[in-house]
């Protein structure tokens, strides 16, 4: 059995990115690697799995032999699925220990929000001071919330998104979107993405990682340096956690005290992902992500200038009513001159024109 499911070859004398394979379980008992630099049959019994990617539904194969330690990593979430249970027999334990694994995960998602309920819940002298040091505090509990958690609360959000919004993973606009959430992230961490049928100028992005960017806004762009912009700072959303930060601001009390109860797995992790999408960022969460994804923009050799325009787009345009999620945004003009003060100081040559083909904005 081949399966094509964009696996990353890591080992000795390996590129640092990485080299895209092909896995292929022989009738052997072995697993060959067919695109590598020289041909390679790996063992079953060597092989070790575990999880990884930007939100652990990836999956590792690793092994030893007399050269070093080597990688193959399938982070495409749903690929690493059928990967998983396609395993030959010899590996079947392995397969057992990744779903116990990912059991033990659900399992211990509870602890965070019961611990996040006795915070709120403490007397009124940790009220006071909540209070007043509100965005440390914020940040420090936002910061202890697993990843696992986080991508529970993603997930359930996502799924609210999609019963009143028809999303997409196929066509130009969405490859275009994917390949450039790619090269901004990494390929170690790619988002996983969705283009909403929604004419709307927006874009939004999950606790988890997954980016949602509506058709409408890909078409008010007028070059890929301004769709860049856009992923950019959302990818920064993400990385900062800022979704987790707006949820600790904005908990109710009827959603701690169901999640002292025991009750994660229904109504109040519903309630806490219905509350995800009316939260507002704050002006300093999107300053932070503002300035981050300038940063990621440089680093990544893709001009910042789309970005600052693509503001400019924004406070020009009118009539459009975006969902709660992003309906925060700080007013579009000051951000783009905020951001301009930092273009005078970016050398000429920093950036390559983006080569996205010959055709912009990307259809449907």
């Amino acid at each position: 059995m081949t399966e094509r499911c964009g696996a990353r070859l890591f080992g000795p004398g390996m590129p640092p990115a990485g080299q895209d394979v092909t896995l292929e379980w022989t009738p052997g008992l072995s697993l060959a690697l067919v695109g590598s630099e020289r041909p390679m049959n790996v063992p079953l019994a060597s092989l070790k799995l575990r999880r990884v990617g930007f939100d652990a539904r990836g999956v590792e194969l690793a092994w030893q032999d007399a050269v070093g330690t080597w990688a193959c990593q399938v982070l495409d979430g749903d690929a690493a699925e059928r990967l998983v249970a396609g395993l030959p027999p010899p590996l079947d334990a392995a397969r057992d220990e990744l779903a116990r694994g990912d059991r033990r995960a659900r399992r211990g998602a509870a602890w965070p929000f019961v611990a996040l309920a006795v915070v709120i819940g403490l007397p009124l002298l940790l009220l006071v001071l909540f209070i007043l040091a509100q965005d440390r505090i914020v940040g420090a509990i936002a910061a202890r919330i697993p990843a696992p958690v986080e991508a529970q609360l993603g997930a359930l959000t996502l799924a609210q998104v999609r019963a009143g919004t028809r999303l997409t993973t196929s066509g130009p606009q969405y490859e275009t979107v994917r390949r450039l959430a790619r090269r901004l992230a990494g390929e170690d961490a790619p988002p996983r993405v969705f283009v909403a049928e929604d004419d709307a100028i927006n874009a939004f992005a999950l606790p988890g990682g997954t980016l949602v960017v509506n058709r409408g806004l890909i078409a008010a762009t007028r070059t890929p340096e301004e769709l860049a912009g856009v992923l950019a700072h959302e990818i920064q959303h993400v990385r900062l956690r800022h979704g987790l930060q707006a949820l600790v601001r904005a908990a109710g009390m009827h959603v701690l005290w169901s999640l002292l109860a025991g009750d994660v797995g229904g109504s109040a992790a519903g309630e806490a992902a219905s509350k995800l999408l009316g939260l507002k960022f704050s002006r300093d969460a999107e300053h932070e992500a503002d300035q981050g994804g300038f940063d990621l923009l440089v680093t990544r050799g893709i001009d910042p200038r789309g970005m600052v325009s693509f503001f400019g787009t924004l406070a020009r345009s009118s009539g459009s009513t975006p969902p709660a999620l992003l309906s925060t945004h700080p007013p579009s003009a000051a951000r783009e001159a905020a951001l301009a003060l930092r273009l005078n100081a970016l050398a000429s040559d920093c950036c390559a024109p983006l080569q996205m083909g010959n055709d912009w904005p990307p259809r449907p």
